[in-house]
């Protein structure tokens, strides 16, 4: 589009351009100059004076301007206003064109022309439904899209009124108008039965308000997808909760299918047949504890106990007590029969030490001899208790940088990091999103008595552009706050914190194309790939059972197969 507007004044100038040395002042010429030529009259090689040419040979004089030939229209045109002509000139001073009204006129007509096809072929090349109105709501641009979508031609529409058209609680444009504020990525139903992502802005003329363009994106066979999606899930839930009580894979409690937490997983499953101790480390609310646990009753140990402790939420005082017991009279207030710590109850099980980069200096000392010895001594006791313990440690902090601090001891760090599982935070495995949203919202749905039948598009696009600061966690709490409040059956983004509400398009979400209908379509194919899928090994490929447990046609199915790739697969049953 630069280029229309990049153009030369000597584009267009004309080349009837008479030029006279030396200054003379007669008003009429000799006859041999067509009508219109331009006479430039020059005294030592600079111009000095403009004549026009007219009828009988006359000449009249006119007002001109100088500007170079390299210079653009707007700034020759500008000129225009205090002279009837401008020349433009050359690094010599030299004319070499000119131009004057009706030649900027003509030419601008042309550009015009020429830049209306392009903003009319841009229009119908856009894969959304694109609406122009002024300020009174009458169309002026209607594409082909907007065609299609609504059933309505061009010269229906253009000049009219939207309302005439569309309720007018459903323009969203007329609001835009009415504020003056722009719209963006909002959920709409302009009309029953369709749904769309809407962007919508204000156009201005000099700070004057002339009007408003809207831009819609389809995402009606998005929306019904995602009921019939979320009605599956409901069922498919239900299941999934029986299989994994008959499940021998712990770790199918850990929700996820990106390529990084499979990754975890495979590693953690391979530690977990050891005893050697293992550092789970991530930011706050990856499901740490998920994984030690995971590891537990994965491990020979699982018939035994499992004992987490938080190292953050005891008083640094109190510590070595909680973990090691003490004695009878050992101190002030202390039990008369003296206290088990919390190695002596995991002896044989697992110990799970939480945000162990929180423990005291002094306290690391004890707790690395007892990794080295598997011996202790209870607070105020002089016998040695010996134990059979397995340590997994977990922490959000960077223990390097604190060993350098000598915030942490580093033979502690050594002993604790024989193996070390970094489990990713929920902005690098955003695709995993939308199938912790279906669980969360299944579980506080029968938790709260809610009968939500439908996740809004609006909501699972603002949760996909969200940057979960604070994980899996902040995801399952901000689900069972829109349960909670939503009334309908729908749940939709209006429930959102305002945090989320407020969050422009995160950085991650940019570099990463986690934008609008593309991304959410492929996240969307690839939960209903996963869910037919395990249907369909619960039903050893039955189809007809299948379709039956979807609450599809068997014809559906079909359909839905061979889109997503699955017609010629192989179906195997799921493990019991």
């Amino acid at each position: 589009m630069a280029g229309i507007f990049d153009l030369k004044v000597t584009d267009i100038s004309s080349k009837k351009i008479h030029i006279r040395e030396g200054r003379f002042a007669a008003e009429e010429d000799d006859g041999s100059l067509p009508v219109g030529t331009l006479l430039i009259f020059m005294e030592n090689n600079v111009p000095v004076r403009a004549c026009l040419t007219v009828e009988a040979g006359l000449l009249k004089e006119v007002p001109f301007a100088l500007i170079d030939e390299g210079a653009p229209l707007p700034a020759a045109l500008s000129m225009l206003d205090s002279f009837s002509v401008v020349v433009t000139v050359d690094s010599a001073r030299q004319p070499t064109g000119y131009i004057s009204g009706s030649t900027a006129l003509a030419a601008l007509a042309g550009r015009y022309e020429e830049l209306r096809q392009f903003f009319l072929a841009t229009m119908d090349a856009a894969g959304e439904v694109i609406t122009i109105a002024d300020t009174d709501l009458s169309v002026k641009c209607w594409n082909s899209k907007a065609e299609h979508f609504y059933g309505i031609k061009k010269n229906e529409i253009i000049g009219k009124n939207l309302k005439n058209f569309f309720a007018e609680h459903s323009l969203m444009l007329s609001r835009v108008l009415e504020t003056g504020k722009p719209v963006r990525d909002s959920y709409h139903k302009p009309r029953s039965g369709l749904y769309v992502l809407i962007n919508s802005l204000p156009v201005r003329l000099n700070n004057r308000l002339i009007g408003g363009v809207s831009i819609e994106r389809d995402i009606t066979e998005m929306v019904y997808l995602n009921r019939e999606l979320f009605r599956t899930n409901t069922e498919l839930s239900q299941l999934q909760q029986e299989i994994n009580h008959k499940s021998h894979d712990p770790f199918d409690h850990i929700h996820g299918h990106s390529p990084k937490l499979k990754e975890v997983i495979e590693i953690a499953k391979k530690v977990a047949l050891t005893d050697v101790p293992v550092l789970v480390r991530g930011e706050s609310g990856t499901g740490k504890e998920l994984f030690a646990r995971a590891i537990h009753q994965m491990s020979n140990r699982k018939d035994k106990v499992y004992i987490p402790i938080n190292c953050g939420a005891i008083p640094g005082n109190l510590v070595e007590s909680e973990l090691f017991g003490y004695e009878a009279g050992a101190f002030t207030g202390a039990e008369k029969s003296g206290k088990k710590g919390r190695f002596e109850q995991a002896d044989g099980g697992t110990l799970f030490l939480d945000e162990i980069g929180e423990m005291d200096f002094a306290m690391q000392v004890k707790l690395l001899r007892v990794l080295q010895d598997k011996v202790f001594f209870r607070v105020g006791g002089s016998k040695p208790v010996k134990v059979n313990v397995r340590i997994i440690a977990a922490t959000n902090r960077n223990l390097e940088e604190m060993i350098s601090k000598g915030l942490f001891r580093k033979d502690l760090y050594y002993r604790l990091n024989v193996v070390s599982l970094e489990v990713p935070p929920l902005r690098e495995r955003k695709r995993d999103i939308l199938e912790l949203v279906y669980l969360f919202v299944n579980e506080f749905a029968r938790l709260h008595n809610k009968k939500i039948q439908e996740v809004s598009a609006d909501l699972i696009t603002a949760l996909l552009r969200y940057n979960w600061p604070g994980n899996v966690r902040e995801l399952r709490n901000v689900v069972e706050r829109i349960v909670i409040l939503t009334e309908g059956p729908v749940a939709s983004r209006e429930y959102l914190p305002q945090n989320i509400l407020d969050n422009p398009d995160d950085e991650y979400a940019e570099q990463n194309g986690v934008r609008g209908k593309p991304f959410l379509d492929s996240v969307t194919k690839e939960v209903e790939r996963r869910t037919i899928l395990k249907i369909l090994q619960e039903v050893r490929g039955n189809k007809a059972r299948a379709a039956a447990l979807l609450g599809i046609p068997r014809s559906t199915l079909y359909y839905r197969l061979e889109k997503l790739g699955l017609k010629d697969k192989t179906i195997k049953p799921a493990k019991n």
